[in-house]
């Protein structure tokens, strides 16, 4: 039995939008755009539904439109509304009925979505739709070629700034031996220079480096036919990310100047923050312990070999005498031991020296880097007899220079004697806290009497900040091959790059640029795949199976769908993980080693406690006398200075790799969100040649919200580690101020609480990566990520969004059409495209 309103007059969908104030509020339809079709045809465009008639088309049609929440709000006049309204009546209970009815099978109707196709419809609505592009400041800048215009100007000011800073310093700071010495003098004023010139190095590092990866990114970003081909073999490219994948599919000339530009990074990464470095001045000086006869040069006498032999088995005497003894290895002119000794005994006698108490001596010479000259130390517990101790007044000696072992430099005036047979720990070294008033020297516990002091040729600081030439013209040289490449690539790339190009030619930089390609030219291979996700294109091997070439079956039937709500985690590969989290655990093992093998160094040289209080006294970033490696590397110029340039820089090497990985697994995880929002409403395009009002970006995949943090975060662990592990010289000088070139070295310095502020910084940005990939996508749209074959998938539109323009209008994704129970998710410009049903169907 048919309800009432079949006995009603039979209304067409069409022609219900005049008489819309006839009938009753509840069936009351909103006017569309004239372009927009809402009468229930397939797509070849004119059949009418099999499956209502007529006049239940009409009332489900509008009850369904009214209920639709996603209709674009284009109101009637109010007073037109106001006016019909009392002619309103309400309807029948068996009206409502047949709509329910009807509204429980439409689900499985047919049904084909309109789409508005042309930017003619829209004019009217968006009149920017129509904005010639090259009046608009915002679609230029946004352009490939000026956004890679943009970078090349950046990497050029960087040359610029790296090219002005080393002829300066040529001009003004003359150098020898490959180093140049910008400043010398307050050791506090050291430590700012190197702090803020090591910030200012890294900043500009950051540039270069940043503009050269986007460079490298385009490079390796895949036309259209580049992924033609490879969907031909069975292979998928990345679309928006960073990515070794597609290095094989791209051109010859882009390969060559993408390998250039990785070859030029390598080494600055290697060199470019030992370009300046720290120099700490250190003084030779020679100690004589005495007895009171010694002052009287007349009558005493002494004999070298025996006061030598009283410090055997003391490492703070016995090591540092050889050098005047010529012990064998020692590379150095033998200085007369027996001249030196003289000479400061005639000094002390006539009154050159002066005198000190035990206290103030003891402070003095326990500073690794005051200005110190030779010092005489007369004891008073000699007990032999009188005759004894005239013929040998020289008790013991040594012959004190810097040292780069784990020993420390005034070993002979902290030890107490031989207290463990290892030989790392032959003192207990333990200051006092308060002032010193007894002081025991060497295995036979002399006892300090009191001290005659040599005064220094110069008075305050020797720190220096020093350059090195070789490194700033090197970083130019490379900074010159970054900057003439990027300009290459530009110039000839930038005619190429015009968004009237031919689809085939087109570079697919985003996520927005592969849409547009597949909905301007549909892939017919992936056809009826609309739920395709990334893991439907990835040919999974076990172990037994890895050697072997496994073909990629697509899948076409029909599934159902669920919805599910992934993690961002999973965008990324599982390789991709598992590769940034195997540099991430290296590199933190390798900070974990360093620290651990700083802290044993300086427990063998200091009395600090391995504390993080301990460690922040001796300060950030500072080179003290404890906090130098001594790992067996090679210490005298030119060996000593490269090989402890490349120890220092290669964590910067592997950090910049790591940031590679983190950069694309984050470009992962904002390329799926872009991709998954595209259901929730409709907006255009975001691509990298805008028309209309497409959106722009400057950046490939990372918004200013990441990709500002992302660089940030980079440049601060780069200066992190430059402050962590660094380049640091010993200049050696003699007592008269001349510099001992053969006592001075080159090693690496650290600083133990930088070191573990950078640890706990690479923690923090390892977990905060996995917990944002811990969120979840809006749970509509398949998890693409950044796969060629699953994008491609998704962008089958109706004949009308494909025939016309519909990449450059508001785009929208879900069901589209419905066939015989089987339905069809696309992007398109239609208002009505609804969200996928569970358990349903789509192909």
């Amino acid at each position: 039995m048919q309800p009432d309103i079949a006995s009603g007059p039979s209304i067409n969908v069409q022609d219900a939008r005049p008489e819309s104030a006839q009938q009753p509020s509840e069936l009351r339809r909103k006017p569309l755009p004239p372009a927009s079709s809402v009468t229930n045809q397939t797509e070849s465009g004119g059949s009418e539904s099999p499956m209502a008639s007529a006049t239940i088309e009409t009332s489900s049609s509008h009850l369904e439109a009214q209920n639709r929440t996603d209709l674009p709000d284009h109101d009637l006049d109010h007073e037109h509304i106001t006016s019909r309204s009392s002619d309103v009546t309400e309807p029948s209970e068996a009206i409502k009925e047949q709509v329910r009815r009807v509204e429980n099978v439409d689900e499985f109707r047919n049904w084909t979505a309109a789409g508005v196709a042309s930017k003619d419809n829209l004019k009217l609505w968006f009149p920017k739709i129509g904005e010639n592009e090259h009046t608009s400041w915002r679609i230029w800048m946004s352009k490939r070629s000026q956004a890679l215009l943009l970078h090349t100007t950046m990497i050029a000011a960087v040359l610029i700034a790296n090219f002005t800073l080393t002829l300066y310093a040529h001009a003004h700071y003359p150098h020898s031996n490959g180093v140049g010495i910008i400043y010398q003098g307050s050791c506090s004023k050291t430590k700012l220079l190197n702090i803020w010139l090591h910030l200012l190095i890294n900043l500009l590092s950051t540039g270069m480096l940043m503009a050269s990866n986007y460079c490298m990114q385009l490079l390796a970003a895949p036309t259209r036919a580049d992924i033609n081909r490879a969907h031909e073999l069975n292979k998928w490219l990345d679309i928006g990310v960073p990515s070794v994948r597609n290095f094989t599919s791209i051109g010859r000339w882009r390969q060559f100047s993408w390998i250039l530009l990785a070859s030029t990074s390598l080494p600055l990464h290697l060199i470019y923050n030992s370009a300046v470095f720290t120099s700490l001045a250190s003084n030779d000086y020679t100690v004589t312990v005495v007895n009171s006869y010694f002052l009287n040069s007349t009558s005493s006498s002494w004999n070298l070999d025996t006061a030598a032999s009283r410090g055997l088995g003391d490492p703070g005497y016995s090591w540092v005498t050889a050098r005047h003894r010529g012990f064998p290895g020692w590379q150095i002119p033998i200085l007369s031991a027996q001249d030196v000794i003289s000479e400061m005994q005639h000094n002390a006698t006539i009154g050159s020296y002066t005198r000190s108490s035990v206290s103030s001596c003891f402070k003095l010479y326990n500073d690794y880097w005051s200005p110190l000259g030779n010092v005489v130390i007369v004891t008073k517990n000699d007990t032999r007899s009188p005759e004894q101790q005239v013929n040998d007044s020289l008790l013991i000696y040594a012959s004190i220079i810097p040292r780069n072992d784990n020993y420390a430099k005034n070993q002979w005036a902290v030890g107490y004697g031989p207290q463990s047979s290892s030989l790392n720990n032959f003192y207990s070294s333990n200051l006092p806290s308060g002032e010193v008033v007894k002081w025991y020297l060497s295995p036979r516990y002399y006892e300090v009497d009191y001290c005659y002091i040599q005064p220094p040729a110069t008075a305050g600081d020797r720190c220096r900040f020093e350059y090195s030439p070789q490194i700033m013209i090197t970083v130019c040289i490379l900074n010159l091959l970054k900057t003439g490449i990027m300009i290459v690539v530009w110039w000839t790339r930038k005619y190429q790059w015009a968004a009237w190009e031919e689809n085939e030619k087109q570079v697919l930089y985003t996520l927005g640029d592969a849409i547009q390609s597949f909905l301007q030219t549909p892939e017919l291979k992936t056809a009826d795949m609309c739920l395709a996700t990334k893991d439907d294109f990835t040919m999974r091997r076990t172990f037994k199976t890895k050697r072997t070439k496994a073909e990629l079956i697509l899948w076409k039937d029909p599934r159902q769908w669920q919805e599910r709500k992934p993690f961002w985690g999973a965008a990324a590969s599982s390789r991709r993980w598992a590769f940034l989290l195997s540099i991430w655990v290296i590199i933190l093992a390798i900070s974990g080693c360093l620290l651990g093998l700083g802290v044993k160094c300086l427990s063998a040289r200091s009395f600090l406690k391995a504390s993080v209080p301990s460690w922040w006294l001796l300060g950030f970033g500072h080179l003290t006398p404890y906090t130098y490696l001594n790992i067996g590397l090679p210490t005298h110029d030119p060996a000593g200075l490269i090989s402890n340039i490349l120890l220092a820089n290669f964590p910067q090497l592997i950090l910049s790799i790591l940031y590679v990985f983190y950069n694309a697994i984050l470009s992962c995880f904002l390329v799926q969100k872009e991709f998954s929002e595209m259901f929730r409403k409709q907006r255009p395009l975001r691509v990298s040649e805008p028309e209309g009002i497409q959106r722009s970006t400057y950046f490939i995949s990372l918004p200013l919200r990441y990709g500002i943090p992302f660089y940030a975060s980079s440049g601060i662990m780069h200066w992190l580690i430059s402050q962590s592990l660094f380049l640091a010289r010993i200049t050696a000088f003699f007592p008269d101020g001349s510099v001992d070139n053969d006592s001075s070295f080159s090693t690496c310095g650290y600083s133990p609480i930088a070191l573990f502020i950078t640890i706990l910084v690479g923690i923090a940005l390892a977990i905060g990566l996995v917990l944002v990939g811990f969120r979840r996508y809006k749970g509509v749209m398949p998890l693409v990520a950044t796969n060629s074959f699953a994008i491609s998938a998704a962008c089958h539109g109706l004949r009308n969004d494909v025939a016309g323009e519909c990449h450059l209008l508001p785009l929208r994704w879900g069901v589209v059409s419905v066939q015989n129970r089987v339905g069809h998710c696309a992007f398109s410009t239609a208002h009505d495209t609804e969200k996928p049903n569970s358990g349903l169907r789509y192909a």
